[in-house]
């Protein structure tokens, strides 16, 4: 009991201390009061509760499951019965019920433009996120697996409220209509990430991690944008390159005055796929030469991480190369060609995947955001000034 307690309080904690140091850069240069944003953290633990309980109802009238930590019953029923639990039950009602908290500070116009909304929205994900994995903890034994599974959803909880909470700003200010399309996309993508972390086994757990480092990069560059004047403080003390803030991507993918060149688009796919058969290829080596068996692929098996990183690391790798090579060879000026050329190879690999292993296609579609956001990468440092 003590541990469950304190595994569960340890946890907790994480949430609310980044929604903390988050608020603090952003009050740089936005008014943001301590007391709302403590306030939307309340509700939103609230809102955590209220929602940790009505889903458990939910699953046991549904005898659906979330959690499918082995494979014996076979990767199709086990994956099918958590799909649907959580693209539609848990996730819809966790980010509806966000939404919810945030709500009322449209009605007090308190919440005036998109940096607000990534504040507001992730100040209320914050508190969810805690009061859902104390819940979480305190249900059951607490085993390493299960303090590991809880850790790894928090992160998700706070990004994926900042995308709809961007969009809900921009629809404040602008009138943008994007914010159904937004929330949608975030419960989808929210559902994906968590089924990943608790709908599959150990032994695919590590493919979380290149999803949690894209919500990082991302999340860093949208604090380029809400908080400039804090930039400075954002530096590691390791030289890594910064990432470009969300309004230069935008610009990066938005159109010149030249026409759109199709013929960098099909060829900047095949690229992206002789990239991908080379990097494998490499990582065979590499596996070779280290004693890694590569036909290690269970998800009860905690020895799949090591391989599924190596191949995992190996295609990645092959996306910011090819757009790299495509920006370089067509003479760029945008981003746009070898991102989509990115795009429309990965397409290509999920028709494939559908067609011939289907219980992969779950982590083509995880792993697809990425791979165009590395193609992106790639091409900005390769096109022309």
């Amino acid at each position: 009991m003590i541990a469950r307690v304190a595994a569960a309080l340890l946890l907790s904690l994480l949430p609310l201390g980044a929604a903390g140091w988050f608020v603090r850069r952003v009050r740089v240069d936005r008014p943001v009061s301590w007391l709302l944003a403590a306030s939307l953290g309340a509700g939103g633990a609230a809102a955590g509760l209220g929602t940790f309980f009505a889903e458990r109802a939910l699953l046991r009238f549904t005898e659906l499951s979330v959690e499918a930590p082995s494979s014996a019953a076979g990767p199709g029923s086990s994956s099918a019965a958590a799909l649907v639990a959580l693209f539609l039950l848990i996730a819809p009602l966790e980010e509806a019920a966000k939404a919810l908290v945030v709500s009322p500070t449209l009605l007090a116009r308190r919440l005036d433009g998109p940096g607000l909304g990534v504040t507001f929205a992730v100040c209320a994900a914050s508190g969810f996120a805690a009061a859902e994995t104390a819940a979480f903890l305190t249900s059951t034994d607490v085993s390493a697996l299960r303090a590991v599974r809880a850790a790894a959803g928090i992160p998700a909880h706070a990004f994926f409220a900042g995308v709809w909470g961007y969009a809900l700003g921009r629809r404040v200010r602008s009138g943008s209509r994007w914010f159904g399309t937004a929330w949608v996309l975030s419960a989808l993508g929210h559902g994906l990430y968590d089924h990943i972390v608790f709908g599959r086994g150990p032994g695919y757990l590590v493919i979380a991690l290149p999803m949690l480092l894209a919500m990082g990069l991302v999340t860093w560059s949208a604090l380029r944008d809400i908080a400039p004047s804090a930039d400075s403080s954002l530096h590691l003390p390791l030289h890594i390159p910064e990432p470009p803030s969300l309004r230069a991507v935008r610009r990066a993918l938005g159109r010149t005055d030249q026409p759109l060149a199709l013929r960098w688009i099909v060829l900047g796919a095949f690229v992206n796929v002789g990239a991908v058969i080379v990097t494998i290829a490499a990582a065979v080596f590499v596996a070779r030469r280290v004693g890694i068996d590569l036909s290690v692929a269970d998800e009860a098996d905690m020895r799949s991480n090591g391989p599924l990183v190596l191949l995992g690391t190996a295609v990645l790798a092959a996306f910011p190369l090819a757009g790299y090579l495509v920006a370089r060879a067509s003479g760029a000026r945008a981003v746009l060609e070898p991102a989509l050329a990115g795009l429309v190879a990965m397409m290509g690999a999920i028709v494939i995947l559908a067609l011939t292993a289907p219980s992969a296609v779950i982590f083509a579609f995880a792993i697809g955001p990425i791979a165009f956001g590395l193609s992106c990468a790639g091409a900005w440092f390769g096109m022309d000034s």
